[in-house]
C-alpha cells in the first residue's frame, strides 16, 4: 500500500491550512472536521496540485491491493466529505475538479510553509465523533494497527533524551487530568463549552431544557424568553403534540391532542397569550390558534401543505397579521409567501413560485419587520430568497444552497444584515441579506429559534435531519392477508435504508440507502446479503427504484439541479440512460405488466397527475385527471391503482383512463408509496389505525380490510416503503428508528 508524499510544512490554499504531519485541516486557526481517509485523499490531491489524479491512483495510495473494501464508494464518500469541508461545488469547483471518466484535480493555488523545527514530532488524528488523540510516531505502533497505518502519513522521530521523556510524561499526566475534568463537566446538565471544531468561544453556556425520552421538534421562545413551546411525541407516538414549558422547569403543559395528520411550526403572539401552529391531514393544511395556558384550539384558515408541514406561521410584531407559506391562487398546488390578516381573514400574496416548482417554505421576518426571508424549493434543491413585507423586491441570495437532506430552518442575525442557515451537516453559513457570497461562520452552534432579545438560542440536539435511520424488514405470511409466521430485519445500517422493491423472481431487492452522503440505487439478495451499488451520481439523489417485469432493468427517478427525470439502469449497474425527460418534474416510475410502457407522476399541467409513456414511440398519455402520484398496474393489466401526493387514499382507474374511484381512504397523507399490489389484494400502511400504525390488507374480492401486523416503530414517510410478492405471502417494509433527542439552549454565543 502506498502513501502520499511528505510536505515539509503547512500546505495553505485559500483560507485553509493543511498540516501533513498531524494530519489536520484548519480554517482561520480552527480545526475543520474531516475523517482520516478523506484527509489522506486531500493530501494526495494537494501533493499533485494541478495534475489529474486517477481513481485507481487514489485506490492504490489509500487502500492498496491488500485491502478489501468498496473503494469506489470510499472514494465518492471522501470526495464528498472534502467538498463539504471546503465549501466547494462540484459544478463550479474552486478546489477539487472532477475530470469525467479520469479522476480528480486540485485546482487552487498552493502555498507551502517551512518545516517545523521542534525536536519531538507527534500526530493528532481527528477520528469520527470529534475525539482527538495524540499518537507517537513509533513505527511499531503504526504497524500494529491497519487503521492507524491507513490514516497516518509516516514521519521520522528523533531519539529522545531522558529529560525530554520526563517532561513528556508530566505533560501527559496534565492532559489526562484535563480530559477527566472535561468528562465530569460534560455530563452535567448545564456546562460551559470550551472550544470545538465549530465553536471556539470559551464563554458559551449550554443548558438542556428537556429530559423526557422521545422526539422533539420546532422549539419557539415566548416573547419574554422565559417559556418555550415545542412539539414532542412522548405521549402521542407518531403524531406528536404541542407543549409549553418554563425555561428551567421540568413538567411541560400539553396543549393539543392530535388524532390525525401531522403538527408543526409554532409561534407566539407578541403579547405571549396565544400560540399559532400548523397541522396537515388528508384534507390539506390548516392554521390553528390556542391559548398558551391551555384551552380550546381554533382554526384560523386553510393552507396548502408541503409534505407534512403546514403554513410555517409567523406573527408580525403588531399582532395583526401572520406571514404564511400558502398558495397564491385557488388552483395552485405549491405554496408561495402570503400575509394573512387576523381581522379580515384576507390573504395578500407577496410572491408566488414559478409553475413546476415545489414551493416556498419557512418564511422568517427580519428584526426590523420589513423583509421576509424564505426557502424556495425547485428541481431537488433549495435556495434562499427575500421579499419585502410590503410586497415586491424579490431577491435570490443563493444558488443551489442546499438539498433535501439538510436543516429546513433560517435565522436572521440580530442586526438584520445576514441570514444564517445550515447548508451541510455541522456547517453553519450566512449570506448577506443585501446579496453577496456565502461564508461559513462560528457564531452560532446550531440553527434553531432565537429569543426576541437574541440572547438565547434553542435547538434540537441532535438535529432531526441527522438522527434517524430507516430499517427494512421482511415478514412472511401463511397466505395472502393471513397470519404473520416470521419477521426479520434484512437491511440495517446507521445511514438508513428505504424504498425496498422485490424482483419478479423474488430473489433480489433494490433499495436506496443513504450512504456516502447521498441516496443511490443499490441491489441485494432478498435476505439483504451481497449489497451492490448500481448508480454513482456525484450530486443530487436517486430514488423510487422499480423492477421491469423481466427483471433486467430498474427504473428510478433522479433529482439534481435540473427537473427530476426518469432513468433506467440494468441489474448489473450498466447501460444507464434517460427514459423520460422534459422541462417539468417527472417522478415515481412503475412498469406496465408487459414491460412496454412506464407509468410516472408529472406536474407538467400544474398539479401532480399519473402519465403513461409508450417506450417504443415516446408518446405520453395523461391517465388521471383529479390528482395522482404513485401507480401500479394490476397483474391482469386491466386496472391502475394509485395514490395522491396532496391527500390520502388508494384509488383506481382503468388502464386506458376513465372513471376514477376511491378504493380505501385509510392510506393517509404522506404515505403515497406505502402500498403494494398483489394478485388478490392490496397491502398498505395505516398510520392512524386504532392500536398504532399497522400494515393492513384489502381483499379485492370481498372488499374487506384486515390488520396484518402492528409496526413497532415509525412507518417511513415520503417514499415507496412497502413491497409485496405477487402471491401476497412476503412483505418488505421500512420503519424509522429515531434516536432520542432533546431541546438545548445556548447563551453567551456571540
Amino acid at each position: 500500500m502506498g502513501s502520499p508524499g511528505i510536505h515539509p510544512g503547512l500546505i495553505r490554499f485559500g483560507p485553509f491550512a493543511l498540516d501533513p504531519t498531524s494530519p489536520e485541516l484548519r480554517k482561520g486557526g480552527y480545526p475543520v472536521r474531516l475523517q482520516p481517509q478523506a484527509l489522506a485523499v486531500l493530501l494526495l490531491l494537494t501533493e499533485r496540485a494541478g495534475q489529474i489524479v486517477s481513481r485507481e491512483e487514489i485506490h492504490q495510495h489509500i487502500w492498496g491491493n491488500d485491502t478489501f473494501v468498496d473503494f469506489e464508494r470510499g472514494i465518492n464518500f471522501s470526495i464528498n466529505q472534502i467538498r463539504t469541508a471546503l465549501g466547494d461545488d462540484a459544478d463550479k469547483p474552486r478546489y477539487v475538479e472532477t475530470i469525467p471518466r479520469r479522476g480528480y484535480r486540485f485546482i487552487a493555488a498552493i502555498e507551502n510553509d517551512e518545516p517545523p523545527t521542534a525536536e519531538v514530532s507527534a500526530s493528532v488524528i481527528t477520528m469520527p465523533g470529534d475525539r482527538t488523540s495524540t499518537v507517537s510516531r513509533d513505527q511499531d505502533q503504526i504497524n500494529a494497527s491497519p487503521n492507524v497505518k491507513a490514516a497516518l502519513i509516516t514521519a521520522p522521530v528523533r531519539r529522545l533524551s531522558s529529560k525530554v521523556i520526563l517532561i513528556s510524561l508530566v505533560l501527559l499526566a496534565i492532559l489526562v487530568a484535563g480530559l477527566l475534568g472535561y468528562h465530569v463537566l460534560s455530563n452535567r446538565t448545564e456546562h460551559p463549552v470550551q472550544s470545538s471544531a465549530r465553536t471556539p468561544f470559551s464563554k458559551m453556556r449550554i443548558t438542556q431544557l428537556t429530559s423526557m425520552p422521545g422526539k422533539y421538534w420546532d422549539p419557539a421562545f415566548s416573547p419574554d424568553g422565559r417559556q418555550i413551546a415545542y412539539f414532542w411525541d412522548g405521549e402521542n407516538r407518531v403524531k406528536g403534540d404541542l407543549y409549553v414549558q418554563l425555561v428551567g422547569g421540568e413538567k411541560p403543559l400539553r396543549l393539543t391532542h392530535t388524532s390525525a395528520g401531522s403538527i408543526c411550526c409554532a409561534d407566539w403572539s407578541p403579547d405571549g397569550q396565544q400560540i399559532v401552529f400548523g397541522r396537515c391531514d388528508d384534507h390539506g393544511g390548516s392554521i390553528f390558534i390556542i391559548p398558551a395556558l391551555g384551552g380550546s384550539e381554533r382554526k384560523l384558515t386553510d393552507v396548502v401543505c408541503l409534505e407534512e408541514r403546514a403554513g410555517f406561521p409567523q406573527w408580525t410584531a403588531d399582532g395583526k397579521s401572520l406571514v404564511l407559506a400558502d398558495s397564491c391562487a385557488p388552483d395552485a398546488a405549491a405554496p408561495g409567501i402570503v400575509v394573512f390578516s387576523l381581522r379580515t381573514g384576507e390573504k395578500r400574496c407577496l410572491h408566488a413560485p414559478p409553475t413546476g416548482d415545489d414551493g416556498d417554505i419557512d418564511p422568517v421576518l427580519s428584526p426590523d419587520q420589513k423583509t421576509v426571508a424564505f426557502q424556495r424549493w425547485a428541481k431537488g434543491a433549495g435556495d434562499i430568497y427575500t421579499v419585502a413585507l410590503s410586497g415586491g423586491n424579490l431577491r435570490q441570495l443563493t444558488d443551489e444552497a442546499f438539498d433535501e437532506a439538510v436543516s429546513l430552518k433560517l435565522m436572521w442575525s440580530p442586526d438584520g444584515k445576514y441570514i444564517v442557515f445550515e447548508p451541510t451537516r455541522d456547517r453553519i453559513a450566512r449570506v448577506p441579506a443585501s446579496g453577496g457570497p456565502l461564508e461559513y461562520q462560528e457564531v452560532y452552534p446550531r440553527i434553531g429559534a432565537l429569543s426576541r432579545d437574541h440572547r438565547r438560542l434553542a435547538y434540537v440536539d441532535p438535529a432531526e435531519t441527522w438522527r434517524s435511520s430507516a430499517v427494512i424488514l421482511r415478514a412472511n405470511l401463511a397466505n395472502a392477508g393471513g397470519k404473520v409466521v416470521s419477521q426479520a430485519r434484512v437491511l440495517v445500517s446507521t445511514e438508513g435504508n428505504c424504498s425496498p422493491q422485490l424482483s419478479p423472481d423474488e430473489k433480489q431487492l433494490v433499495f436506496t440507502p443513504f450512504r456516502s452522503g447521498m441516496y443511490q440505487i443499490w441491489r441485494s439478495s432478498a435476505d439483504g446479503s451481497d449489497p451492490f451499488q448500481l448508480t454513482f451520481f456525484e450530486r443530487g439523489f436517486a430514488g423510487t427504484p422499480r423492477w421491469s417485469p423481466d427483471g433486467r432493468w430498474i427504473a428510478f427517478d433522479y433529482h439534481s439541479a435540473e427537473p427530476s427525470q426518469i432513468f433506467q439502469v440494468d441489474s448489473e449497474g450498466r447501460n444507464l440512460h434517460v427514459l423520460v425527460s422534459g422541462e417539468y418534474q417527472n417522478l415515481v416510475p412503475s412498469w406496465s405488466r408487459d414491460g412496454k410502457a412506464i407509468y410516472f407522476a408529472s406536474n407538467r399541467t400544474g398539479g401532480w397527475q399519473v402519465w403513461r409513456r409508450e417506450l417504443s414511440t415516446g408518446k405520453d398519455t395523461q391517465i388521471t385527471q383529479h390528482g395522482g402520484f404513485a401507480a401500479f398496474e394490476s397483474y391482469d393489466a386491466k386496472t391502475l391503482y394509485y395514490s395522491t401526493f396532496e391527500g390520502g387514499g388508494i384509488w383506481k382507474v382503468p388502464v386506458g383512463g376513465g372513471q376514477e374511484e376511491l378504493v380505501t381512504g385509510r392510506l393517509h397523507r404522506g404515505y403515497w408509496g406505502s402500498f403494494a399490489v398483489t394478485d388478490d389484494g392490496l397491502y398498505f400502511v395505516d398510520s392512524d389505525a386504532d392500536g398504532g400504525p399497522a400494515v393492513l390488507y384489502y381483499n379485492l374480492q370481498t372488499r374487506q380490510v384486515s390488520r396484518i401486523l402492528t409496526l413497532e416503530k415509525y412507518p417511513a414517510l415520503w417514499g415507496p416503503n412497502l413491497a409485496a410478492s405477487r402471491d401476497g405471502q412476503t412483505l418488505f417494509y421500512a420503519q424509522i428508528e429515531f434516536e432520542n433527542s432533546t431541546i438545548s439552549m445556548v447563551e453567551h454565543f456571540q
